[in-house]
């Protein structure tokens, strides 16, 4: 599940649930503006491939794998549109397909063509999106736009083929949409356009400091200006008969639009400005007199975890009732008797799909997803009698099945990836156990490919999150997991678990943050070696995101790794750059207030750059040009300590490095990393002596043990 485009104060909310982290916290834009990757107007074609001698994984294979981006099936179970999208690395872009296949058996996929520009969120991935069918199953649609500079707009396909045709023509985005019960009107939530006067004059007068702005991205004050600019929106109606766009009334906004609270909520920040979102989405019935939203549960008196819990509710008055929690989405069924939901099945298993009355009661599983299989984005039939979702599992790269309700029974439909058949993969093993915290750990171990009972192999972690899906590139997609297999490498692709939930200034629980999850690592560790698998003083580490956080604090205060990649964290360094926000944030978790004052202490134990002097691990930090200043205490401070790092700084990239170009050269940096200090292998490749001759001397300064510069 790919997060959506939200704002800055719903970044925090989820921060402080742990689904997203910290380093998530982007301005509300358009990420296109520094968006790199360019886009292939030719369709995403899927290939007819004939079953061959089996070949090796390449990191290639990773990159341009097929991703289903959004699928439905046609009320009358008949037909599944989807998307697929796909990276193109020649070109350094990708590009998109919309295809129809009929459920029937034998049936093969046709292409209605592009899907149009991908749609990117706030952090560069690939926001996935359903098509939309009309009531009688004969038309598709889909927001598009074919260009970057288009606006996103609604079109319109025929399930039989032909060219789609452009239905709306508005002056903004249309950021969401719903076709009317009886498919004869679409309501339209669209932008409106900033008025360029109201920015243009940005760059010409002083600007007084309010916390506001996030200097660590490192951008120009007026962008940061013009990018924070609050986006408005209006609702439209677009009537399919006659093709006409009109603003909707005050009518239609009641019964479409969206629902404005009623509850009284608590602070989401004590002492902070954040009011009245705890609510952090809803869906109106389709009759429009009641609502079902998701509430987020962060008093640790209520939830050890931070959760989502899903509730109903008259539109106005009435008492709330709870229905469930662990909540990824949800919605109504057509008559709005019940609401159908998918909840987390924890411990990396798949979500669960179920439903609930509306008026409340027990939830029921609408089908039992089989174990170590993993079921994604399902969409029912007006009959409620068969679903078509998204499949994989740890060797089954992305594919679109259907799933008989009644008698359970699963049927591939298609194989977005068939090239995966001719390739050997390296078969994962689920591991578990429990940390010295007693808090849970699970984890995936993939044995090198030709694995030799009784040898001892370097491994790899890979962090963050992991589960029973495919294995491709761990959190982040940067750790080619099965290519560092077919390389000698053992790899543990872990989950680090879920945050605590500690209470506003409990600095004590909120580390458990860090340090339970690196207990978890040791104690994986420990049961590798002791199963007489890995060699344990051959162990290399990667980190993304919150993964780094975790990468950053082992090697700082652990001696067990001897490889690392992707390590970062919290530093008086960032607090001075990260604006109100993240001030606020800092509070809750106690380190609110000047940083050498109180919070001090506290502040050594977290900091990277304060206990640089106790990393030993040699550290290849790889950083998109709107972050790396977050990561450039940690570097210079290795390097006046004469220890092995080095920092690659990726342009036009956010948080998410997602051109193809860039992922590949990344998969295959990584992998010499881990060669060259866990194997002592270097690529022969002649472009890479360069390379080698910075990290040979980086390993003599190992060898020396580091010295501060005089």
């Amino acid at each position: 599940m790919t997060p959506t485009n939200k704002s800055c104060v719903l970044f925090l909310m989820l921060l402080s649930l742990q689904f997203f982290t910290p380093w998530l916290i982007q301005p509300t834009q358009a990420s296109d503006k520094v968006q790199g990757a360019g886009f292939d107007p030719a369709p995403v074609r899927i290939p007819e491939i004939q079953n061959t001698a089996k070949s090796s994984i390449t990191s290639l294979n990773l990159v341009q794998l097929r991703e289903n981006e959004g699928l439905s099936l046609s009320p009358d179970g008949r037909y599944v549109a989807f998307v697929v999208g796909e990276a193109v690395c020649a070109t350094n872009s990708y590009r998109s397909g919309l295809f129809v296949i009929a459920t029937e058996p034998g049936s093969s996929p046709v292409s209605l063509g592009t899907a149009g520009y991908p749609d990117w969120d706030d952090i560069n991935q690939w926001i996935p999106e359903a098509p939309q069918w009309s009531a009688d199953s004969r038309f598709i649609f889909r927001r598009m736009r074919r260009s970057k500079s288009d606006h996103l707009q609604i079109w319109k396909w025929s399930r039989e083929g032909g060219q789609p045709t452009q239905l709306t023509h508005l002056p903004g985005d249309v950021l969401s949409y719903q076709l009317t019960p009886d498919s004869k009107q679409l309501v339209l939530n669209v932008t409106i356009e900033t008025d360029p006067a109201d920015t243009d004059g940005a760059s010409e007068n002083a600007v007084l400091y309010d916390g506001n702005y996030q200097p660590w991205q490192g951008r120009r004050v007026a962008d940061e200006i013009k990018e924070n600019q609050p986006t408005r929106t209006e609702a439209w109606m677009y009537e399919i008969a006659s093709m006409r766009e009109r603003k909707a009334t005050t009518e239609e906004i009641a019964m479409f639009g969206p629902w404005e609270s009623d509850l009284a909520e608590k602070n989401f920040v004590t002492g902070g400005g954040f009011q009245g979102h705890h609510v952090l989405e809803s869906k109106k019935s389709p009759n429009g007199e009641n609502v079902a939203y998701l509430f987020l549960v962060d008093d640790p008196k209520e939830s050890k975890r931070s959760t989502v819990r899903l509730f109903v509710k008259p539109v106005r008055g009435g008492e709330p009732i709870g229905l469930a929690s662990n909540i990824i989405d949800y919605w109504w069924s057509r008559k709005g008797e019940r609401i159908f939901f998918t909840q987390s099945g924890l411990n990396g298993h798949s979500r669960k799909l179920k439903v609930v009355s509306s008026r409340g009661g027990n939830p029921t599983e609408v089908f039992t997803m089989p174990t170590g299989e993993w079921f994604a984005d399902c969409s029912l039939d007006a009959n409620e009698s068969h679903l078509a979702c998204s499949h994989e599992n740890n060797v089954t790269p992305p594919e679109i099945v259907l799933v008989d309700v009644l008698h359970e029974t699963v049927r591939p439909l298609v194989e977005l990836n068939p090239e995966f058949r001719n390739i050997t993969l390296s078969s994962p093993v689920r591991m578990e156990g429990k940390n010295s915290f007693g808090d849970p750990w699970y984890g995936y171990l993939v044995k090198p490919l030709d694995y030799v009972r009784g040898t001892r192999y370097p491994l790899i972690i890979t962090t963050y999150r992991t589960g029973d899906y495919f294995l491709r590139g761990a959190s982040g997609n940067e750790n080619p997991i099965q290519v560092y297999a077919k390389n000698g490498f053992a790899v543990l692709s872990v989950d680090v678990g879920q945050n605590p939930n500690a209470g506003p200034g409990d600095f004590d629980t909120k580390l458990l943050t860090w340090t339970s999850p690196t207990a978890s690592l040791a104690a994986e560790i420990q049961t590798l070696d002791r199963l007489g698998i890995i060699d344990p003083e051959k162990v290399g580490i990667s980190g993304y995101s919150h993964g780094s956080e975790i990468v950053g604090f082992a090697v700082s205060h652990t001696a067990l790794f001897h490889a690392a990649i992707g390590a970062g964290g919290y530093d008086p360094y960032f607090f001075y750059m990260a604006g109100t926000e993240w001030h606020e944030l800092f509070a809750r978790w106690g380190l609110g207030g000047w940083p050498e004052g109180s919070p001090k202490a506290k502040w050594q134990i977290l900091s990277l750059v304060l206990n640089a002097d106790r990393i030993n691990t040699p550290l290849l930090n790889e950083e998109a040009d709107s972050e790396y200043l977050t990561y450039l205490g940690l570097e210079i401070s290795l390097e006046q300590l004469r220890k092995p790092v080095e920092l690659w700084i990726y342009p036009d990239e956010l948080h998410v490095r997602n051109q193809p170009k860039h992922l590949y050269e990344i998969y295959n940096r990584n992998l010499d990393w881990y060669n060259f200090w866990l194997r002592d292998v270097e690529d022969g490749d002649p472009a890479k002596t360069q390379q080698y001759v910075r990290w040979r001397e980086l390993s003599r300064l190992q060898a020396h043990g580091g010295s501060a510069q005089k």
